[in-house]
Parts: structure tokens; sequence; C-alpha cells
């Protein structure tokens, strides 16, 4: 398919993704329970299929003969941009039922399949146009300089969440790894101390500036956390927790599918998930935290 001329189109079709990940991602951050992120979500993502549908036709339109159109006709309803609307209302229309969704759609993943919009939805500054204030699902309401902090096993989609996070940095304890290792190897437990030196480093830079940063990695442990806590406190700034806790078969299954080199044993696994258990938002607020929220990553 053709681009279209009107950039302006594409950009909405990709805020309305958005809104539909924020709510389908974090549904408790809006007060909605996961049935409800995924009838908004349904609902955005119908907005979505019908602000491409004027594309669609012009392309169609645009052929000079019958044939052309009726060939072109084809060709978009077997599209990917049409496919991967029906795959994500699929899965939005399994979470507002009640079930977890199954096969994380395309339109939220950002391989370079759908480029006319996953070149939008990776700014998510579309979400704080003037012209959409008010009309979606507002996403969280982050002070600048927050120092976001996930909490949960490893395979629970931290990094998934931290790919689309308005947020300005993001420290991945496993990148910070990866960048250590003489091998390039991000799990490298090795070099583990020295990463953690550098995350502590980069936190002290970013907090001192009022960077508003994500902090990537499992922060299951209560010790770790009040001295997170701690450090934000010192520089005066908010910190919030995000739990990521999808059931423990689910971060299993994850696991499985990760290169060997950054498998988490599975004794360690457990272990962590059932810390994480331990680390509800009313406990997290009670530890220091300005807020806490629940975020949902229960694909395979």
């Amino acid at each position: 398919m053709a681009p279209d001329a009107d950039e302006n189109a594409w950009k909405d079709i990709a805020r309305e993704c958005l809104r539909a990940f924020d709510v389908i991602m974090m549904p408790t951050a809006y007060g909605l329970t996961p049935q409800e992120g995924g009838r908004i979500a349904v609902q955005h993502l119908r907005a979505g299929r019908m602000l491409l549908q004027p594309i669609l036709d012009r392309y169609v339109a645009a052929a000079r003969t019958p044939v052309g159109r009726a060939w072109r006709r084809r060709l978009v309803d077997r599209s990917l941009y049409v496919k991967a609307f029906e795959e994500a209302l699929d899965y939005a229309t399994g979470r507002a039922e009640g079930g977890p969704g199954t096969n994380w759609p395309t339109l939220w993943s950002r391989d370079g399949r759908l480029p006319l919009i996953q070149q939008h939805t990776q700014d998510r500054r579309l979400l704080d146009d003037e012209e959409s204030a008010g009309t979606g699902v507002p996403p969280l309401d982050l002070a600048p300089g927050t120092l976001l902090v996930a909490v949960g096993p490893g395979a629970a989609g931290k990094s998934t969440y931290a790919d689309t996070a308005a947020v300005d940095a993001v420290i991945c304890l496993d990148s910070l790894r990866r960048e250590l290792s003489k091998k390039r190897d991000a799990g490298d437990q090795s070099v583990t101390p020295a990463a953690v030196e550098r995350q502590n480093a980069l936190l002290e830079q970013y907090l001192s500036a009022g960077t508003t940063v994500f902090l990537d990695s499992t922060n299951v442990e209560v010790h770790v956390r009040a001295g997170l806590v701690e450090r934000a406190r010192q520089h005066g700034r908010p910190v919030v927790a995000l739990i990521f806790l999808p059931d423990l078969a689910t971060c299993r299954a994850r696991n499985r599918l990760r290169p060997t080199n950054r498998r988490v044993p599975d004794h360690v696994l457990t272990w962590q998930f059932a810390l994480a258990q331990e680390a509800t938002p009313q406990t997290l607020l009670a530890e220091g935290f300005t807020a806490a929220y629940e975020i949902i990553t229960d694909r395979p």
C-alpha cells in the first residue's frame, strides 16, 4: 500500500493506537479493571480503524481503471494494516471479556512492519497535542524529574513497557551488563556489581538534573527499594513504583523464549516472583513511594 500524503491522518491513527495500548497495559493507572480497560481499548481501536478507512479508499480510487481499482481493493483488504487492526481488536475484545488475550498484536510492536503507523507511535508526545486534550485516556501524571521504578520478577514485561514509557531516560541493568561485559553479554552476572555501580551513578546524574527516568530492573527486594526511595528523597524527586506481576507460568514461558545467556534460573525466578507478590501498592506506599500502579503484561 502506497503512503498517504496526509501525515496528520497517520498521526491521528497512531494516537488512537497509543491510547488503546495504555489502557490495555496499565488499566489500574486510570482506575479501571482489566476488563474495563479492554472495552475502552476496543473503542480506541475502532476509532483508529475508521480513520484508516478513508486512506484505503483514496488509494483504491486513485487507480486509473476498474481492473486496477478492483486489484487495489483486494490488496488493501489483505494488507498488514487491516490485519493488524483486526488482530488488536481480537486481543482487546478478549481482555474485555475477562480473558488474558493471545497473540500480542503487531499494531503495538516496534518491528517496522507498519512503518506509516509505527513511525508515530514511538513518539508519545502525540498524546500531549492540544487538539486531542481531554479526548482520550490520560497518561500517567508524572511530575518532571520523577523516578519511575519497575518492581517485578524476570520476564514480567518490564523492558517491553520501557520501549513506550513516557520518560526522558531508561536505565536498564541488562543493557549496562552488556556494555561492561567483555563478551558483550547481557547475562554476564560477573559484571553485575559494576553494572549496579554504573546504574547508581546514572541515577544520581539524572536525579540531579531533574530528568524523568525509568529504572528497568527487578527491584523486588525491600532494601533495594528503600535505597531508591531515599535517593529520590535526597533530591526532592517523586518516586513512583510500577508493579509488573503476570502469573508465574507466564513468566516461565517468556523466560524459556529468551536466549540461553539471558534466562533466569527457575529457582531465582520463583524467588523473585514470591518477593514481588509481597510488593502490593499499599506496601509500596508505606515504604515511601509517592504512588504505585499495577501494570498488566500478561501476553505470552
